[in-house]
């Protein structure tokens, strides 16, 4: 299976989230709203690649929940 360049990207934006917030999966996936599987599903590309619907939503909650520096 081949993985899109997009299913990368949410990955990538999702850990160095995660990283400046020092969050855990449970901790992202509880605040975002997604279930734990799913986090780790979008995180280690091995389950569904997000849908947009889903893209756009982390998206979202990663840009209004950003600590300002």
């Amino acid at each position: 299976m081949q993985k899109s360049e997009g299913f990368d990207n949410i990955a990538l934006k999702i850990i160095d989230y995660q990283e400046k917030h020092h969050m855990t999966d449970a901790e992202f996936a509880l605040a975002s709203h997604f279930t734990v599987e799913k986090i780790h599903g979008f995180k280690s590309m091995t389950g569904a690649a997000p849908t947009q619907e889903e893209e756009t939503a982390l998206e979202r909650f990663m840009r209004t929940n950003s600590v300002r520096a």
